[in-house]
């Protein structure tokens, strides 16, 4: 779990802050989030927004529930303004003096990047839908950028991955941590105007959101021969038509497309970041073959799994990485 202040701060294990530098983001490894004890219900755990007032009226906070439920509660009236469920993101506009976040047990897995509106300035134009959304309201209103289910994709979920073993003072890993997020945020943001164009949206029932985050859960953890739709069906009490259209509308795409680019992307992380081999990698996946994971790894991203083992991948993954960073940096500076 990560927590970043807009403005350089990082938070100590006892909570407190340490002052830096300014840079874009800083992270802590040692104390993510800040935890403070919601007294109306000590059975759940509040994260403190950290000190974003001050330089800033309000700060912009992506957040992503990996684990649990995040709900959002204005603190002047005590009253409930939303929630995030377990692998659901969105994007917020907060204020610590008028919104607490609280989550629903103490080990739920929430990550919170807190951003400035300076930094998103720089990356969306005023006439953005999104810095509309934002624009338009009072300032000191919470703002949730859509009420409708926004889902945490294979992508995301390896981007998140990548930006927890990314955590460094070193100014290369500043960057590549700064171009994660700026990725993360293109992802939301593209996530957000596919949903708007959807002119009637499909609303599942709880029962019908809480089955398909079973049956993702049944799908990614499970390592044997790969299971059947009908058996996953009944695995999470519906049948293979309910499955097959319920777990669309949720993840925005089939199951067995969506297990493949799950896969694929724990497979390019856990290439980049430990020392297992292409076999030991194809193997953990759920592959009996390493050809057979070599063939899906080449269609998927265009390339064989063993030029990022050569080393003879290292140049094309660093463009991959700062490409959009310096893009708007081209941008910035003209």
């Amino acid at each position: 779990m990560l927590h970043m202040t807009p403005s350089g701060e990082q938070l100590t294990l006892k909570g407190e802050f340490n002052h830096y530098q300014e840079n874009a983001f800083s992270l802590n490894t040692r104390m993510a989030i800040s935890y403070g004890i919601n007294l109306e219900d000590k059975e759940k755990v509040e994260i403190t927004l950290g000190n974003i007032e001050g330089r800033y009226a309000h700060c912009y906070q992506m957040v992503f529930v990996l684990k649990g439920k995040l709900s959002l509660h204005d603190r002047r009236f005590n009253t409930s303004i939303g929630e995030i469920s377990t692998q659901q993101h969105n994007f917020c506009r907060l204020s610590s003096k008028s919104v607490k976040l609280v989550m629903s047990e103490p080990d739920d897995e929430i990550v919170c990047i807190n951003i400035s509106e300076e930094f998103l300035s720089r990356y969306l134009t005023e006439e953005h839908p999104l810095k509309k959304h934002f624009s338009n309201q009072k300032s000191f209103k919470t703002i949730i950028l859509t009420n409708r289910g926004m889902y945490i994709t294979p992508e995301m979920s390896a981007i998140l991955q990548r930006i927890g073993h990314s955590i460094s003072d070193k100014f290369c890993n500043q960057l590549l941590l700064e171009s994660k997020v700026i990725e993360l945020m293109a992802l939301q943001i593209t996530q957000y105007e596919e949903l708007e164009r959807i002119q009637t949206p499909t609303t599942l029932k709880k029962e019908e959101l809480e089955r398909m985050q079973q049956a993702r859960e049944i799908l990614i953890g499970h390592t044997g021969e790969q299971l059947s739709l009908r058996t996953l069906a009944h695995l999470v009490g519906t049948n293979e038509y309910n499955l097959k259209r319920d777990f669309k509308t949720v993840f925005g795409t089939s199951v067995y497309r969506y297990l493949s680019q799950y896969k694929m992307e724990q497979a390019k992380d856990l290439m980049i970041t430990t020392n297992n081999t292409i076999a030991e990698i194809s193997q953990r996946i759920g592959y009996k073959h390493a050809t057979h994971f070599t063939s899906a790894f080449k269609k998927y991203f265009g390339y064989l799994p063993n030029k990022i083992k050569s080393g003879k991948l290292s140049l094309l993954l660093l463009i991959e990485d700062f490409s959009v960073l310096f893009e708007n940096l081209e941008i910035f500076i003209m």
